[in-house]
């Protein structure tokens, strides 16, 4: 006999979609989630992509070489980025084995800049460096791909946080972002912001 709760939640498209959505939150959340969560996903398709843009820009080439930038300027630009991007991941890959092993929530560090630094180096430090230097602007949808690819993915990782931590979680998804790395930024604006606003006016 099917329960009348049930019968009135699926009642409707929102009915059925909140039915769906309930599903989905459950079966992610009974078991505590691998500590390397949507990493083998993202990475083994953003590897895939990479690997037949590269294909295509070699086969084609010099058709897809950035124009009118020195190449000089490229590889200052793409060293940067990766020497940002590769201490970025280190600090984020050592501080998120840490959280996992004590099952807590970090919200300093790295994790003040975006919900997701061990995927946003690659995403946009790593790869687009990688891009620069290899000097081809096809392979600058390689990021754009990891970048929409980590949004889609990461929605498994955050129904998890939420369940585990709560409003602690919650407040910390409304402050920070999820993948670009300008969390600190914002957080400075919005902290010089109240100074201003607690300043006595003369």
């Amino acid at each position: 006999m099917t329960d009348s709760s049930e019968n009135t939640e699926i009642t409707g498209a929102g009915g059925r979609f909140r039915n769906r959505y309930t599903r989905f939150k459950r079966n992610y959340v009974e078991e505590k989630m691998s500590r390397w969560g949507v990493g083998p996903t993202f990475t083994f398709l953003s590897i895939s992509y990479g690997i037949i843009i590269l294909a295509i820009s070699r086969y084609f080439h010099p058709a897809f070489q950035i124009p009118f930038i020195p190449y000089w300027l490229l590889w200052i630009l793409g060293m940067a980025l990766i020497l940002i991007g590769v201490p970025f991941f280190i600090i984020s890959i050592k501080t998120v084995m840490k959280a996992y092993n004590a099952d807590a929530l970090v919200t300093q560090g790295v994790f003040r800049c975006c919900r997701h630094p061990l995927y946003s180096s690659w995403a946009t430090f790593i790869v687009p460096g990688i891009v620069l230097l290899a000097n081809s602007w096809i392979g600058l949808t390689a990021p754009l791909f990891m970048y929409f690819l980590l949004r889609k993915l990461v929605t498994k990782e955050e129904i998890y946080l939420e369940h585990v931590f709560g409003s602690e979680y919650l407040k910390y998804k409304k402050e920070v972002p999820c993948i670009l790395p300008v969390g600190c930024l914002k957080q400075t604006h919005n902290k010089e912001n109240s100074t201003d606003a607690e300043k006595p006016r003369g």
